[in-house]
């Protein structure tokens, strides 16, 4: 890029120019002369149909008022003086101004013969349109009327001959005079044709300047011939021999014309939606009736990555917009907090993102944070960082995500230190995760202070992987989620009974990692990893697109939660949220069954089942610890609370209450919008950021998890014939055509033999 200087607006005065404005423009390295034109003119605010722009230099020459530039060599030459030599640092281009006039044939006042210039296609017309991002060159003005009705003539007997393609318009046949805007729409129109007449055609000659097909049948022909129109990119056909003496031999399912290229433009409207899964197989069956053209899987798939680099662009694009994107998040999203880190070659590898009301609605939710990590499925890889916790009402909250390379010591790490920079610190808090060593050495290093708690249901399947013994499994369960420690031990003697190394192996974790009933600090009902893993799942589809969908689409989950949070809160007239209230009312009806006896005005001795539980309802405890640790009342504290009439959700934590809830859900999410209308700073849009270097394992893609042996895997049967679920082909009752084994000819069968022996004939 270099910087420009333009001045415009003034006069001559002894080869000087004076008393004129001032503007600065950045102007890249390889701009043409027609570019630089429309730059200067859009900046000083003229139109280009009505003026034209001569463009000087100052050369320091005392004779003349400069050099002019009127073609691209001179600006190449402008530009590198301003660029490389120190005395032209501040050399102005000089503009001056001059008003064009068009003659017009009689007649013709209406219509101006011109040519559009749209991109890199230039277009022959008669109307003169004012649109956006069209360049205008006027036909050179004539002298004379005659000379321009003569022009005018000419350039419309010309134009009633030919027909200009646009691109992606869909035509039955070729004509010659044809006109097409590249040669890559014309070979898509003659592919599209050669389908559809079910012939293929080989490319003898194809260059620059011309285009030649023939069939493939060498006898046959059918023969076209296309060339380059004029000085323009665009391609008009000059000969076309619409006759085919192919023979049959030459026709098969597997067209050659069928590229995955083209296919792709057929399957792009079907991956719009990341959450509609839209397989190979399907694209195989659709191209076969859609086409009558037969696929291999392998052009299936290409034409699949095609297609999802055309609707969501290439993968590696996402990575050098990334800074952009984040800008944009945190200008329409207060308060958020954006991280990337780069290696030492502009390569990507890390990403953080809080946005402002997750930072602010944390405030409103209980000390516990769960962490989890799960791996993208797109081109480049890597892994999704995951922080949430748990509202009042205990549903989902998202806290922060992160993209990494992988799950290391240094990738955690870097996770935490953003997060505790984003967030900051909290009394009383723990962090769950599985027992991944990395995060378990981040959390030690970054947050000394919170204490570490191990996800339950990862630890029983370390454990159950570990001890196969029958039974294990809801003893661990029981003894993680008691809440007496008479209980977690009598728990803890039962697994010991089954296998003395069972205890050994869970006393050599530390039980106040996992048990309830021993952990330091409070944890509420929050002992599995399950809700990180859940926002994983929600993103299950979105974790193949590449990374600039996948923030967007993390972007809109989290926005619909939002909203839908806020609403429910607005709709709740209980004093706490709805889910704290179903908590309690599940507990009144076997608190309505218990004795109480009062001891003082808030300690009582409640008796249930043979048992006594003592209850203290001003230091909100009771002997059975569900209302220590969970801090709502137990049916033990509701029992008392009710022999005083008072009224119980008061006795309820303040993480419940519901004003707490709608201020978690207090903010709104906003949309970044369209990448067009995205204002960028220029030292931001100029920003190098490369995709990272992912070498792919070998076979397909990985999109699932493998999964512990210990998992338990439901089978579903389905029916061969008739594609029912729940059986088999050799169970199926709904088929007329019988299989020999089948219940159904078993059963007919019985019932004949039965009718057969009860008959008087068989006697």
């Amino acid at each position: 890029m270099a910087i420009v200087y333009v001045a415009y607006d003034g006069k001559w005065e002894n080869n000087a120019y004076v008393d004129h404005k001032l503007k600065v423009l950045m102007v890249s390295m390889d701009k043409t002369c027609l570019q630089l034109q429309m730059q200067i003119a859009k900046s000083i605010g003229i139109e280009e149909e009505a003026s034209k722009i001569r463009m000087l230099y100052n050369a320091n020459l005392e004779t003349s008022k400069g050099v002019e530039i009127e073609n691209d060599s001179d600006v190449e030459m402008y530009l590198y003086l301003v660029k490389n030599e120190e005395e032209y640092k501040k050399c102005p281009i000089i503009v001056e101004i001059e008003e064009t006039t068009i003659q017009y044939s009689e007649g013709s006042k209406d219509s101006v013969v011109a040519l559009y210039v749209e991109e890199e296609q230039i277009l022959t017309t008669t109307l003169v349109q004012k649109t956006k991002k069209r360049r205008f060159q006027e036909v050179e003005e004539t002298e004379t009327s005659s000379s321009s009705s003569s022009v005018w003539e000419s350039l419309k007997r010309e134009k009633e001959n030919m027909e200009i393609i646009a691109k992606g318009t869909s035509i039955e046949d070729l004509k010659e005079n044809l006109i097409f805007e590249s040669k890559e729409d014309l070979k898509e129109v003659l592919s599209m044709i050669a389908i559809k007449k079910k012939f293929q055609y080989r490319v003898p000659k194809s260059d620059k300047k011309r285009f030649m097909a023939r069939c493939i049948d060498e006898k046959c022909e059918w023969y076209l011939s296309v060339r380059v129109y004029k000085n323009t990119t665009m391609y008009k056909v000059c000969t076309y021999k619409n006759v085919h003496t192919c023979s049959l031999e030459f026709s098969n399912p597997d067209h050659r014309q069928a590229s995955s290229h083209l296919i792709s433009k057929y399957i792009q409207n079907m991956l719009g939606d990341p959450k509609v899964e839209y397989k190979t197989n399907q694209v195989i069956s659709d191209v076969k009736r859609v086409l009558g053209v037969t696929v291999n899987y392998q052009k299936a798939w290409r034409a699949m990555q095609n297609a999802r680099d055309e609707v969501l662009g290439p993968a590696s694009d996402s990575y050098g917009l990334l800074p952009s994107y984040c800008h944009v998040l945190k200008k329409n999203n207060p308060g958020s907090v954006t991280k990337i880190m780069k290696d030492s070659q502009n390569r990507f590898k890390f990403l953080f993102v809080a946005y402002g009301v997750s930072i602010e609605g944390w405030k409103h939710c209980r000390p516990v944070i769960v962490v989890d990590g799960t791996f993208l499925k797109a081109k480049h890889g890597g892994i999704l960082f995951v922080a949430c916790a748990k509202d009042g009402n205990n549903g989902i909250f998202p806290l922060a995500f992160g993209v990494g390379e992988s799950e290391n010591n240094e990738a955690w790490e870097w996770f935490f230190t953003s997060l505790k920079e984003a967030i900051g610190g909290r009394e009383e808090l723990c962090i769950v995760s599985d027992r991944h060593l990395s995060i378990a050495n981040a959390i030690k290093k970054v947050y000394p202070e919170a204490h570490h708690g191990i996800c339950m249901h990862h630890l029983k399947e370390n454990l159950i992987k570990r001890y196969m013994v029958a039974g294990l499994h809801d003893l661990f369960f029981k003894a993680a989620r008691a809440y007496r420690h008479s209980e977690f031990e009598k728990y803890m003697s039962e697994m010991s009974s089954l296998n003395p190394k069972i205890k050994d192996y869970l006393l050599e974790i530390g039980p106040g990692r996992w048990a309830r009933c021993l952990y330091p600090r409070r944890r509420y009902n929050i002992q599995t990893s399950n809700i990180a893993e859940s926002i994983n799942s929600a993103v299950k589809e979105a974790r193949e697109q590449p990374i600039l969908k996948l923030l967007d689409e993390l972007r809109k989950t989290f926005q619909n939660w939002f909203l839908e949070r806020s609403k429910l809160a607005a709709s709740t007239f209980y004093p706490v949220t709805t889910w704290a209230h179903k908590e309690m009312r599940d507990k009144l009806e076997k608190a309505n069954c218990m004795e109480v006896e009062q001891l003082q005005t808030n300690t009582f001795n409640v008796k249930y089942n043979q048992k006594t539980f003592f209850v203290d309802l001003e230091k909100r405890t009771c002997t059975c610890r569900q209302f220590d640790l969970d801090e709502i009342p137990c049916s033990h504290a509701i029992a008392g609370i009710d022999k005083l009439y008072r009224n119980k959700y008061e006795y309820c934590s303040k993480w419940y209450d519901i004003m707490m809830y709608k201020n978690t859900y207090n903010g709104s999410l906003n949309p970044v919008g369209d990448k067009e209308d995205w204002n960028i700073p220029e030292d931001i849009k100029q920003e190098i950021l490369l995709p990272p270097i992912y070498k792919p394992a070998a076979g397909r893609r990985k999109k699932q998890r493998y999964k512990s042996a210990t998992e338990t895997f439901k089978m579903s049967t389905k029916c061969g014939r008739f594609r029912r679920t729940g059986h088999n082909r050799k169970t199926c009752k709904f088929s007329p055509a019988l299989h020999p084994y089948s219940k159904k000819h078993n059963t007919n069968e019985a019932s004949k033999s039965c009718k057969a022996q009860s008959s008087p004939a068989a006697f």
